[in-house]
């Protein structure tokens, strides 16, 4: 290896994902010098997650920047509804989530990330680097994690700080490079995503978060304001049966459940144009190492039904940087040098851990549960479907549906408020800890995206 530039920092944080960006913003805020690493260039690429729940949307407005990051484009989900053989069940309102907030936001990841990056921008101690793909991790001479490498412009970097958070993501480098073990759960479906256009003017009002399902199956529709994101469930790990049934099955149950996108799902004719998102729920055997904290996905991989993929990841954030900042801003003696600090560190990363898996291990075996119950009920329409097609008759039944409980639930305004708040407030979300620091403020007009990015 040639010549190394290094740096360093109070914290490194790699991802630049909600949790990632999240944890940035407030430990700057806190006074705390923070380098932020994205191995990407940008922003701008698919994610699997647009949506921001109500106690999401309450941290931000604890914060100062809800109405701000409403003034993004975004669409309202008032609840979710499942549309089965002929019914509308309506299962959760989230009208008595949140007083401020009794909706879910549906907007794009990559302007809430760049809303964040620019915010945190302010502050003097943050620093964001793109294109900065990590490739290792540094030790101390007793093994201990004291920084990062990663490459960047053909060059290689060093960073090195009292602690590193990974923050990237389900396929997170940092945790197979500390190689902590991991443990799959069980999921029946992946799903395949396709986007098509939303005309405002013509298109049925939907509550935003929408599940349907047929004889074939099960799917779902997002409302994002200027175009619909449709999902079609398949049984985990047959994306190739499916491509060789190619687009046709998917177009078929659009006609049955969604019948006014016909004339545009007439656009989807390659099975090129639909994104696999493989569903996992993945548990860690531990979240942290010696200098070392993983949060969110690079923590615990969770599955998107019910949206709670990013409050979790933003709630990691916070009661991270309600127990950190303390210690990194400067408080106790440079933990990379002292024996103290760097118990103090450990102890804090233990807590952590120890506040956030439990609410975390719950949500994964919420979704178990689901996944596995749709799985089932999916197997079972088919299996009468197939039966049907194979006498020479229409396959009848409508596909699956929900549970007798939740259709009792959806029958009373009353229940279907009382899950959306029991959702909501099943992250957890820990109130910030803010400290005031304002010799760390830059002036509002000297931040920018190129500030930011620099």
């Amino acid at each position: 290896m040639g010549a190394v530039e290094t740096s360093e920092t109070d914290c490194v944080v790699v991802g630049g994902g909600p949790g990632g960006m999240m944890l940035a913003y407030l430990l700057a805020r806190n006074g705390v010098r923070v380098t932020l690493l994205e191995g990407a260039g940008d922003f701008e690429r698919e994610f699997r997650g647009d949506t921001l729940s109500p106690a999401v949307l309450d941290l931000l407005g604890a914060l100062g920047l809800a109405d701000a990051v409403l003034e993004l484009p975004h669409a309202k989900a008032t609840g979710l509804t499942w549309h089965a053989r002929g019914r509308d069940y309506k299962l959760l309102d989230y009208g008595a989530a949140s007083r401020d907030h009794p909706f879910m936001a549906i907007l794009s990841q990559s302007r809430f990330l760049e809303f964040l990056a620019t915010r945190a921008g302010r502050f003097a101690g943050f620093e964001l680097r793109f294109s900065a793909r990590v490739n290792r991790l540094l030790r101390s001479d007793d093994g201990r994690v004291c920084g990062v490498g990663y490459r960047a412009g053909g060059i290689e970097h060093e960073v090195r700080a009292p602690l590193v958070v990974g923050a990237d993501g389900r396929f997170s480098v940092l945790r197979r490079l500390a190689e902590i073990p991991s443990r799959e759960c069980g999921v029946g479906n992946d799903l395949l995503w396709l986007r098509v256009p939303r005309y405002k003017d013509s298109d049925p009002w939907l509550c935003g978060f929408d599940l349907f399902s047929d004889e074939r199956g099960l799917g779902s529709a997002l409302n994002h304001d200027t175009h619909w994101q449709i999902g079609y469930a398949i049984p985990v790990g047959s994306v190739e049966q499916a491509r060789a049934r190619g687009v046709e099955p998917i177009k078929a149950f659009i006609h049955n459940t969604l019948p006014w996108l016909d004339e545009r799902a007439a656009e989807l004719t390659d099975f090129d144009q639909l994104k696999l998102l493989s569903i996992r729920i993945t548990m860690l055997e531990r979240w942290w190492l010696p200098g070392l904290l993983l949060i969110g996905d690079a923590a615990h991989v969770i599955s998107p039904v019910g949206g709670y993929g990013i409050g979790l990841a933003v709630a990691d954030a916070v009661e991270a940087s309600n127990v950190l900042h303390p210690i990194l801003a400067g408080r106790h003696a440079d933990p990379s040098q002292d024996a103290d600090g760097a118990r103090a560190l450990d102890e804090a990363c233990a807590l952590i851990e120890a506040r956030r898996r439990p609410v975390v291990e719950d949500r994964q075996r919420f979704q178990e549960r689901l996944e596995a119950r749709n799985a089932r009920a999916r197997a079972k329409g088919m299996k009468a479907a197939m039966a049907a097609v194979a006498k020479g008759k229409q396959p009848k039944g409508g596909g699956p549906r929900p549970i007798r409980v939740e259709r009792l639930q959806g029958a009373l305004p009353v229940l279907r408020r009382r899950v959306g708040t029991r959702a909501t407030k099943a992250i957890r979300m820990p109130r910030p800890i803010l400290v005031a620091a304002p010799e760390s403020v830059r002036p509002v007009n000297q931040a920018s995206a190129a500030d930011v990015a620099a």
